[in-house]
Order: C-alpha cells, then sequence, then structure tokens
C-alpha cells in the first residue's frame, strides 16, 4: 500500500462542487492513488440516507485546465449530545485529503475552517495514515490513533494460507470445515437481515450499542454488489456468521463482522479465508481487516495471527476557536466517540430486551459521526 504522489498545480482558490458534479468527483477519486470508497458519492449517499444529523459536500482545488487536481469530502455532524463537528469522513477507516503537499491542504483549509465556524462546530476531524500526516495544516492536533491491519495478495492462495498461524487460524478453519461451516455469498434481502441481526447480537456481547438497522440497508442499497457484498457462514441452514466486504479498486475491507454465540470454533477464520480468496479472484491486491484501538490487544493479536502489515492511522482535529493554534497539551488525546454515561449504560442495557437495545443503539448513533 506505497503511497505515491500526484503533481498538482492548483491555479484557483478552493471551492465546493455543487449538486450534480458528483460523477466528475467520482471520476477523480477513481484516478487517485488514495482514492478509496470512503471519498465517494456513494459514501455521501450512505450517510446521509441513514443519518439525518450528517450532511456532507466535496472541497476541490481545481488546475489551470479546469479539471479537479485535489480536494476532500467534509461532513457537518449534527449534535445537541456532543455538539457539531466538521468531519472527513463519518464512520471511514481511512479517508485522508486528496492532495500532494501542504501547500494543497493549505489551499483547501480556509473553506474548512470557515464551514466549520458557520456550523459552529466545537472541532474539525481529519483521518489520515501517519505518512500522510506532513501533508495536514500544522493547526492539525493528533487525537486517537490506531492500527490498520491488512495482507498484500501477492502470493498464490497455497503459500498465502501458510503465512496464517497454525493453531490459531488454519487448524481452527479445518475444524470449522468438519464441524460442516460453509461460506457463501448471499446479498437477498433475507441476507442483509441475517448480517444486521448477527452485528447486533456480536455488539451486545461486546458492551457495544448496536448500529442502526439504515445504516445497513443505506450500505446495501448504494454499494451492494459493485462496491460491496454480503457473505454468511452457515451450518444446518442457520446462520453462523456474516461481513459486509467493503470493495473499491484493488481494496478489499472487512468492516463489518460478527458471528452469534452459538457459532462453532473456526467460523470466523473460516468466513474471513473465503473473503480473502474471493479478493483474490476479483483482482483485489490488497485485503484489510479495518482499524482497531491500541488498547484492544486481543483483537490486535488476533490480526496479527493472519501474517498482516501494520500501519498506523490517527484522527487529526482541530479546535476552530482557538484561532489557528494547535490544542493545548492537555487536549492531545480527542475525546472519546461516546460520553463514559454512556458506555455505562451499554453495560446495563445487555439485560434488557433486544429491541430496547436497538433503540438505544439508534439514540447513540444519532450524535456519532
Amino acid at each position: 500500500m506505497a503511497l505515491q504522489s500526484v503533481a498538482v498545480n492548483a491555479s484557483s482558490p478552493a471551492t465546493w462542487l455543487q449538486p450534480g458534479e458528483e460523477r466528475e468527483w467520482d471520476e477523480f477519486v477513481a484516478t487517485h492513488p488514495l482514492g478509496l470508497i470512503y471519498h465517494t458519492s456513494a459514501w455521501q449517499r450512505v450517510l446521509q440516507g441513514a443519518f439525518p444529523h450528517i450532511q456532507g459536500r466535496f472541497l476541490v482545488l481545481r488546475g489551470a485546465d479546469g479539471r479537479i487536481q485535489a480536494g476532500l469530502p467534509v461532513y457537518r455532524v449534527h449534535s445537541w449530545l456532543l455538539k457539531d463537528r466538521t468531519v472527513s469522513v463519518p464512520f471511514a477507516t481511512i479517508c485522508e485529503p486528496l492532495v500532494s503537499s501542504r501547500e494543497q491542504s493549505l489551499l483547501l483549509w480556509p473553506a474548512i475552517e470557515e464551514m466549520a465556524r458557520q456550523n459552529r462546530s466545537k472541532r474539525v476531524e481529519i483521518r489520515a495514515r501517519s505518512p500522510q500526516a506532513a501533508n495536514l495544516p500544522e493547526a492539525m492536533s493528533v487525537g486517537r490513533t490506531y492500527w490498520h491491519h491488512y495482507i498484500v495478495l501477492d502470493k498464490p492462495p497455497e503459500k498465502l494460507l501458510r503465512t496464517f498461524h497454525d493453531s490459531c487460524i488454519r487448524r481452527r478453519m479445518r475444524k470449522a470445515e468438519a464441524d460442516g461451516v460453509t461460506c457463501a455469498e448471499d446479498n437477498s434481502e433475507q441476507g442483509l437481515h441475517e448480517l444486521y441481526q448477527t452485528m447486533v447480537s456480536t455488539r451486545i456481547r461486546l458492551l457495544l450499542p448496536p448500529m442502526p438497522f439504515a445504516f445497513f440497508q443505506a450500505m446495501v442499497r448504494e454499494l451492494v454488489p459493485r462496491y460491496g457484498s454480503i457473505y454468511l457462514s452457515r451450518r444446518n441452514g442457520k446462520t453462523m456468521g456474516a461481513m459486509l466486504a467493503i470493495k473499491h479498486k484493488g481494496l478489499w475491507m472487512s468492516e463489518y463482522s460478527g458471528h452469534q454465540e452459538s457459532a462453532p470454533a473456526g467460523s470466523d477464520q473460516l468466513l474471513y479465508w473465503h473473503v480473502i480468496q474471493q479478493a483474490q479472484q476479483s483482482g483485489a491486491t490488497v485485503f484489510s481487516f479495518g482499524r482497531t484501538s491500541l488498547d484492544n490487544e486481543g483483537l490486535v493479536l488476533y490480526k496479527r495471527r493472519w501474517g498482516t502489515t501494520e500501519e498506523m492511522l490517527a484522527d487529526y482535529f482541530f479546535d476552530p476557536r482557538a484561532a489557528r493554534q494547535p490544542a493545548p497539551a492537555a487536549e492531545a488525546a480527542a475525546p472519546r466517540p461516546l460520553p463514559h454515561a454512556v458506555y455505562s449504560a451499554a453495560r446495563l442495557m445487555q439485560y434488557l430486551p433486544v429491541n430496547l437495545q436497538r433503540t438505544f443503539g439508534n439514540f447513540c448513533y444519532r450524535h456519532l459521526g
């Protein structure tokens, strides 16, 4: 996943794209080496279709020929609980500005600041790989950091399989197969519901608020089958695990996956291996396991056992009220996505009926992004 540069000769100030110009933006994203699905208008439709409190626009620099040369998506996240934020991009693992120099960032920055001031945003947030941070304005401070794990699909399947941990990955896959677990793509309405029910069950066990069904509906509506697919593992006709794989250019990402409590050992590993093989057969060059908090040591270790490569991701932020000054040292760590009281409530909610937990999740995600 080497990061490349693109020569840009922007001759005009930053401008906001108007409705109807999304196709031009998507064509730019498709050709830019840093462009991902999260930059596209498809992801904008996902977010705005699922979350009424999130609205986005595309900020661009044009060259002398009038073509888009650099830019980024910018979203307003409105919340009375967590206060308004200006974000690029909500619910995205990676979505760095599509720029190749700090000069380009500085040309974009005044419009971002102005948008934040107009919306009375508490902060501006930008997600990026650490190597790209050099292109961000100096006003940005490092917030939360994450590991990103991915596999480069440059080996034949049999050789790739040997790079996985034997007892934790390969043996468990064989055990799941022996127990009758099978995996298949299922983009049907039933597949969507099985995916969602599995995600709800998984997040409740992890003491996390369930994500809204509307979010999964929007992803399936806007991304599947071109940019996404649902994969299910089953045993005796019952769904054991599920994954929504998001795919764009040569990158496949496992963003949303989980399993039922009754799933046989190795079901997760078998489902991941099935999707990795599908990615490789499609011509993909990288399979991503998504980002992981640094303090989630168990999940980090699990992802390392797949023979993954690691890179650092970070949420960078800026306080618009600080007059372009970096945030004080006391604010160096970005605030948690949810107040502590909400995490405490999540622990209590696990004992309530699933429909009430889903209502609680809908309330939480009404303020996130």
